[in-house]
């Protein structure tokens, strides 16, 4: 199977053909493209072709199978009517009736859907070119049932599990629609990864995406609900206190699902929620000389609710519309405390995301594929402070006083996007656009209350701060965005084993005035052997990145008008004296010469097949980047002197950072099961286990902090230094099996080196009210924490009983080519299902330390501060009928 891989823009498919048009005698061509339900294009599919007339139904027509490109082509019949059936293994058969053909050229789209399949079948026939598909089954994951169901169900650590398996800047995309919350893992009918991705459809330069595909219910309605709870006792106590304050947790969900109108409607509803809460541990330096260390007399609770509803409704046998919404409404309490903050730095928060998702897919006319699709997400956000109060803050030793946090972020966004394929003789055709605008009203204010900044204990002890900061004004803003981005590719196979993939994409922003961000891409990829166990790719392309929102309302936030950052140099305390608007304020511009960021990025990798049961790939890439943002200030002090008066500090965002990256990236797939014959059985198989393996070896370097901030030196050449998030080592393993039936494992463990971090004076020894100065000749990010290491376990034991009964097939198809993947998920086929399960994370109680201090005054100089999450053990239950 081969998924289309481009599709020209609707004008071009419009226009009338090239070829003469043929005279009424002449016999007729007749091209169908088999395709599944996901766009996919089916190789090796066979039609046949009858006549519907008394003058044509005796001619006898020899049926004929799809080529490479799932195109089915019959020549020299007569024009008449006919009546045209295709079908493939583990497809439905589709019968396209009463079809007039005429003389010359004509063409059909026949879609066949997915039917209830057993076991997992391999689709097509010529290995080779399967291979030789960009988007076929090489450089690519497909998780098994067996792994799905070993991840989590609460979706933000599923989130982050298939983002440690994935490897860096992978992206998530669900059902081809990007941001937004994670379905239901009952809703996931499978999960690939995907990597070296180059094509001009894609905006990242990441090369790495995670594609989620879901589907609503299938067959008779059935429900399932599962329950998990975790008590603290069996929790890993931090190794900064001796006591360890209580945690908890407890999660319920629950769905439905099933056929609504046979063949016309299927639906899918779940609900899960969750509730936790911990402990914070205080680790801070006191001015007596100690330190302080103990579990806190609060809780941290949180209380997070997820609602996924979706549905299928076939407006014609082609064509499909699908709906969705997701409800997502996090709340906590007691945030922002532990570490060096204080119980009185408490705050608590309310998000809520309502997301409606509306697709529709399916044949245009005879020429091409369509798919459709529109996204809506309505947000708000709120925060309030448990003390109103000042801050006080005493550098790498503690911070005290409110957390002046107030208001939050209101905003509607609304991303609509297209892709049409199309595909004529050895050209894959794919063109589309993608659309997202943005309206934000924000009364969000922070610091609003003051914050003095102590060096160290001693200047705590004396009274003397360094440093006050306030920001005052008008918190209320509102402002719009847009952007928009649109491509053309082809997939070129001037031989079966060999293709290549030039495009083009084009991206405009509002707030951006630079409009010409082209952006070329060429890959080519080869399979030098018929047997299809190599893959060679090479590419090279151009990506362009947005203006953040949050850099942008930055801005207009902190313009010196609407609000302005008071920043008083030695200021008296605990009174600072009249800060009206008279005092000099910081302000924060845009670059009217800003551009978006700009990333040449250039791959080459191999993709090898060993002893059928091993799949592995390595890719290495560099990325060069430019036009990346960090601030520059306009009104330095000089000798304490500012050149506007008026003002403190004017940073202004500048594109004229800059960044380097090179990766290797290895991946391997191993299945021991065909290597070990005699342990496959009933009850015991080794074919039910997965070895999956990520490696990646990175370095990445750079001479910006972010878009505000302000070069120590001065000087960009002096600020070139290792990025702070340059972590050299990244391993993730994980094993699923079902060795023993019904028996789930899921062992995976990962690892890291360390983060960089920076080494600071503690002082504002520049005078300019930034606390990031370094020793002389010191560069950045020149420290290094502790590795992190982490294993997590997950068992679960399935019973089956009650009549037998038809079950969802949860199909998953994947690849392109000869040899794309049709996975099913192994659910039996008993009427009721009981799963219990025990999820360990952390199963060692590994101690990984985080929060290393670079601050050469701090008691903590050059040692953490804090303690990744200790060891939690939740149990649970799981019903489906």
């Amino acid at each position: 199977m081969k998924r289309s891989a481009a599709a020209i823009l609707s004008t071009f498919l419009m226009a009338p053909p090239a070829f003469a048009q043929a005279p009424a005698s002449a016999p007729a061509t007749l091209r169908v493209t088999i395709v599944d339900p996901s766009n996919a294009v089916i190789v090796g599919a066979t039609v046949t072709v009858t006549g519907a007339e008394e003058a044509n139904r005796a001619a006898t027509i020899a049926p004929v199978q799809s080529n490479d490109t799932g195109v089915a082509v019959l020549t020299g019949l007569a024009p008449g009517r006919y009546e045209i059936h295709a079908e493939f293994p583990g497809f439905d058969s589709r019968v396209l009736k009463d079809i007039r053909l005429r003389s010359g050229e004509n063409r059909q789209v026949a879609v066949l859907p997915l039917q209830k399949m057993e076991t997992s079948v391999t689709v097509g026939q010529d290995k080779q070119a399967a291979a030789a598909d960009p988007n076929g089954p090489s450089f690519g994951t497909t998780l098994t049932r067996a792994e799905i169901e070993a991840l989590s169900d609460d979706p933000q650590q599923l989130q982050q599990q298939l983002q440690d398996m994935a490897g860096p800047g992978a992206v998530i995309r669900i059902d081809g629609f990007e941001g937004g919350a994670l379905p239901a893992k009952a809703q996931i009918r499978s999960i690939r990864i995907s990597r070296d991705q180059f094509a001009a459809e894609f905006h990242s330069a990441g090369g790495t995406s995670i594609e989620i595909i879901t589907q609503p219910g299938v067959g008779p309605i059935r429900y399932f609900s599962n329950f998990m709870m975790r008590d603290g006792a069996l929790s890993g106590r931090s190794p900064f206190v001796d006591v360890k304050g209580p945690d908890g947790e407890t999660n319920a969900g629950f769905g439905l699902g099933g056929t609504l109108i046979k063949d016309k409607s299927s639906f899918n509803l779940n609900a899960f929620s969750n509730r936790s809460y911990e402990t914070p541990n205080l680790h801070v330096a006191l001015p007596d000389g100690t330190t302080a260390s103990h579990a806190l007399g609060v809780k941290a609770p949180r209380d997070n609710l997820f609602v996924n509803g979706q549905m299928d409704y076939a407006v014609t046998l082609d064509q499909t519309l699908r709906f969705a919404y997701n409800l997502s409404r996090f709340t906590t309490e007691n945030q922002g405390i532990g570490g060096y903050d204080q119980v009185e730095r408490a705050y608590s928060t309310e998000n809520e995301t309502h997301n409606i998702r509306v697709q529709h897919f399916g044949p245009i006319g005879r020429r091409a594929f369509s798919r459709t699709r529109l996204q809506l997400f309505i947000a708000d956000s709120n925060n309030t402070s448990a003390t109103q109060a000042p801050t006080i803050r005493v550098n790498e030793a503690f911070t005290s006083g409110g957390a002046q946090l107030s208001g939050g972020e209101h905003s509607k966004r609304i991303n609509i996007g297209s892709d049409l394929d199309y595909v004529k003789g050895r050209h894959s055709l794919r063109g589309g656009y993608l659309l997202d605008a943005g309206w934000y009203r924000s009364d969000s204010s922070a610091n609003y209350l003051g914050t003095y900044t102590f060096d160290n204990l001693a200047a705590y002890e004396a009274n003397h701060p360094s440093n006050y900061s306030r920001r005052i004004g008008d918190p209320n803003l509102s402002y719009q965005t847009f952007q928009l981005g649109f491509y053309v590719q082809d997939d070129i196979r001037p031989r079966k084993n060999l293709t290549f993939s030039p495009g083009v994409r084009y991206e405009v922003q509002t707030h951006v005035h630079e409009y010409s961000n082209f952006g070329p891409r060429f890959g080519t990829t080869w399979a030098p052997f018929a047997s299809g166990v190599t893959t060679l790719r090479a590419s090279v392309g151009v990506f362009y990145d947005w203006l953040p929102n949050g850099t942008y309302e930055q801005t207009l936030r902190v313009d010196g008008f609407r609000q302005r950052e008071l920043n008083i140099l030695d200021p008296s305390y605990p009174d600072p004296g009249n800060v009206g608007l008279v005092l000099p304020t910081n302000r924060y511009v845009l670059d009217d010469g800003y551009e978006m960021p700009r990333t040449a990025r250039v791959s080459a990798g191999i993709d090898q097949q060993f002893l059928k049961v091993i799949r592995a790939s390595a890719t290495y890439s560099y990325q060069r980047a430019s036009r990346v943002s960090r601030g520059l200030n306009l009104n330095p002090p000089v000798n304490g002197i500012r050149l506007d008066p008026s003002f403190r500090n004017i940073v202004e965002v500048v594109p004229d950072a800059a960044s380097r990256q090179h990766q290797l990236q290895i991946d391997a797939n191993v299945n021991p099961g065909a290597m070990l014959p005699a342990f496959n059985g009933p009850r015991i198989s080794w074919k039910r286990t997965t070895l999956f393996l990520n490696y990646t070896l990175a370095q990445r370097r750079n001479n910006s902090d972010g878009p505000f901030m302000i070069p120590s030196t001065g000087n960009l050449d002096l600020e070139w230094g290792p990025a702070g998030n340059d972590v050299r080592n990244r391993i993730n393993v994980t094993f699923n099996n079902q060795i023993v039936r019904n028996l789930l494992v899921g062992l995976s463990a990962r690892g890291s080196t360390g983060e960089a971090y920076t080494l600071l004076t503690g002082s504002d020894d520049n005078l300019d009210g930034v606390f990031n100065d370094r020793p002389a000749g010191v560069g950045r990010n020149t420290q290094r924490a502790s590795g992190q290491a982490v294993a997590d376990l997950f068992v679960a034991y399935q019973f089956a009983f009650g009549q037998m009964a038809p079950l969802p097939p949860g199909i998953g198809v994947f690849g392109g080519g000869g040899s794309a993947q049709v996975r099913t998920f192994d659910q039996g086929t008993k009427r009721y299902r009981l799963q219990v399960f025990v999820n360990t994370q952390n199963l060692t109680n590994a101690r990984n330390y985080l929060g290393y201090s670079g601050t050469l005054t701090s008691r903590f100089f050059g040692q953490p501060t804090s303690v990744r999450d200790m060891r939690r053990i939740d149990v649970g239950v799981g019903i489906n009928f």
